[in-house]
C-alpha cells in the first residue's frame, strides 16, 4: 500500500511560521519578565529596562519615565554625553507625559513633524529621536505611575504587534516597581530602625556613664517612673557619714599626682563596696572626702549602718595598707557619724546658662557629722550622741566628751567607737570583738 504524500500549501507554511514567531515572541516575553521583576535596586531597574527593552522590542533606545508625586514631574535615568543622568520634565510635557496624562499608547514614526514631540531631552542627550513607541505603565492599583518608550526602530517603523509587545513590558515594569519601591522601604525602615537602635545605644552609654554621677535612689526613681521624680527636698531620718584622709593637703601637695589619684582610686573603690553592703549612698566627694547618706531603715537601723560602714571602711583602710605601701606610709582617716532629721533632696541652682541639680542631705545632722569628723583622726570613728543611742547595743563606743565644734553654740557630747559585735539585722559579724585601736607596745 503506497502512502500519499499530501504537500502543504504556502499560506500553512507562513502560518506555521507566524505561530512559531509567535511562540518565541512570548517566550523572550516571559524571559524578560523574570529578568525585570527580579531586579529589586530602583537605579539598576531602570538599566535593566532600558536593555531588555530594545533587545526585544529591535530599537535603539528606550526609556522609562516614572512620576515623582512630590515634584509632580516625570523623571527618568537616561544616558548622555556626560555619563548616566536624571531627566526631569513636567507630566504633560513630550510624548512621554501626553501618554501619562492620556493614559493612551502612542505611536509615531515620524516625531520631529510631532508637535508633541518635546526636544530638549534630545539636546541633552546628543540622541536623534525619529520614531517613538511608549504606552502607560499602570500598576495593580489602576494607577498610571509613568510611561515606557522605545525610540528608534532598527531597520524598520514601529507596528501595532510593538506596541503590544512594549504593553506587556509595561506590565512586568509596573511590578518591578512597585517591588523596587516596597523593596527601598524596607531598606530605609531597616535604615532608620539600625540608626534608632545605634542611638538608643548610645544613650545607654550615656546613661550607664552618667548613671555613675547620681545616687542610687534617684537612679532607682527614674528607671522606675521618669515622669514622676520628685526633685523637691523631703525631711526624714538619717544617718550621715563624713569620711576624709587625713593630713591630704601635705599628701598632694609632696608627692605625684598620678600616685595620689591610684591612692585615692583604690580605697575609695574598697569604700564603695563596704557602703552599698550597707545600704548608703555616696552623696558627695571632694578630693579626698566622702559624704554618704543611710535613710533606708529607722532611726536605729540607719544609726547601726552607718556605724557598721564606718567599722567596715576602716578595716578594708588597714587591708590595703598591708597589701601597698605609698612613699608616705599608711593611709588613715577622719570619720564622723551623726543622725537626725535631714532635708534629703535635689538642691536647684539655675542660671542664664540653665539648671543643674545637687541630691544632697541637708540640715543641722549633717553640719554636725561633718564637724565632728573633723574631731577624728587615725581611723577613730567619732560619732554624736542621737547615733550613739541607736548603736549602743550592738557596739562598745566610750564617752571622750563634750566638744566645742565649729560654729555650734554647744558643746556637743562626742563617743568614740572602739568594738563592733553585731551587724544589721541581728546578723552577726564577727563572733570576737572588732578592736580599732591596737594597743601599744610598753618600751622596756
Amino acid at each position: 500500500m503506497r502512502i500519499k504524500v499530501t504537500h502543504r500549501s504556502i499560506g500553512r507554511r507562513q502560518e506555521d511560521r507566524s505561530v512559531r514567531e509567535e511562540n518565541d515572541q512570548y517566550k523572550r516575553l516571559y524571559a524578560v519578565g523574570q529578568i525585570i521583576t527580579s531586579e529589586i535596586g530602583l537605579e539598576e531597574l531602570f538599566d535593566v529596562i532600558m536593555k531588555e527593552t530594545n533587545q526585544i522590542i529591535h530599537s535603539e533606545r528606550s526609556t522609562v519615565f516614572l512620576h515623582d508625586a512630590d515634584s509632580g514631574k516625570l523623571y527618568s535615568m537616561v544616558a548622555t554625553g556626560m555619563g548616566k543622568e536624571t531627566i526631569r520634565i513636567r507630566s504633560d510635557s513630550g510624548i512621554a507625559g501626553w501618554v501619562y496624562t492620556h493614559r493612551k499608547p502612542l505611536l509615531n514614526n515620524d516625531v520631529q513633524n510631532d508637535r508633541r514631540f518635546f526636544r530638549c531631552v534630545d539636546r541633552k542627550t546628543g540622541f536623534q529621536t525619529t520614531s517613538v513607541a511608549c504606552v502607560p505603565v499602570i500598576n495593580k492599583k489602576g494607577e498610571c505611575i509613568g510611561a515606557l518608550q522605545a525610540l528608534n526602530k532598527i531597520g524598520a517603523d514601529f507596528s501595532k504587534a510593538d506596541q503590544r509587545t512594549l504593553e506587556s513590558i509595561a506590565n512586568y515594569v509596573a511590578i518591578a516597581l512597585e517591588n523596587a519601591k516596597l523593596y527601598q522601604r524596607v531598606v530605609n525602615s531597616s535604615t532608620k530602625l539600625e540608626n534608632a537602635l545605634t542611638e538608643i545605644q548610645r544613650l545607654e552609654l550615656i546613661k550607664s556613664k552618667l548613671t555613675n554621677f547620681v545616687p542610687f535612689s534617684i537612679k532607682s526613681m527614674l528607671e522606675t517612673d521618669p515622669q514622676c521624680l520628685d526633685l523637691g527636698k523631703k525631711p526624714m531620718k538619717a544617718a550621715i557619714l563624713f569620711i576624709d584622709i587625713q593630713d591630704f593637703s601635705k599628701i598632694s601637695e609632696s608627692y605625684d599626682q598620678n600616685t595620689v589619684n591610684d591612692m585615692i582610686e583604690r580605697y575609695f573603690s574598697a569604700y564603695l563596696r563596704a557602703v552599698q553592703k550597707n545600704g548608703g549612698e555616696i552623696n558627695e566627694t571632694s578630693g579626698d572626702g566622702l559624704m554618704i547618706i543611710f535613710k533606708n531603715g529607722t532611726e536605729e537601723e540607719n544609726s547601726r549602718a552607718a556605724v557598721f560602714s564606718g567599722y567596715e571602711i576602716v578595716l578594708e583602710t588597714e587591708r590595703l595598707n598591708r597589701q601597698k605601701r605609698y612613699p608616705w606610709g599608711d593611709v588613715k582617716l577622719h570619720l564622723g557619724i551623726n543622725s537626725g532629721e535631714v532635708l534629703v533632696g535635689c538642691t536647684r541652682m539655675k542660671s542664664i546658662a540653665g539648671e543643674r541639680y545637687t541630691y544632697t542631705a541637708s540640715g543641722m545632722a549633717t553640719i554636725l557629722a561633718s564637724r565632728i569628723g573633723a574631731l577624728s583622726s587615725d581611723n577613730q570613728i567619732l560619732i554624736g550622741p542621737e547615733t550613739y543611742r541607736g548603736v549602743r547595743h550592738c557596739c562598745e563606743a566610750h564617752f571622750v566628751g563634750e566638744k566645742a565644734v565649729k560654729n555650734i553654740k554647744k558643746p556637743v557630747p562626742i563617743y568614740r567607737v572602739k568594738h563592733v559585735f553585731v551587724g544589721l539585722g541581728g546578723r552577726s559579724v564577727d563572733v570576737q570583738p572588732v578592736l580599732f585601736e591596737q594597743p601599744r607596745r610598753t618600751q622596756k
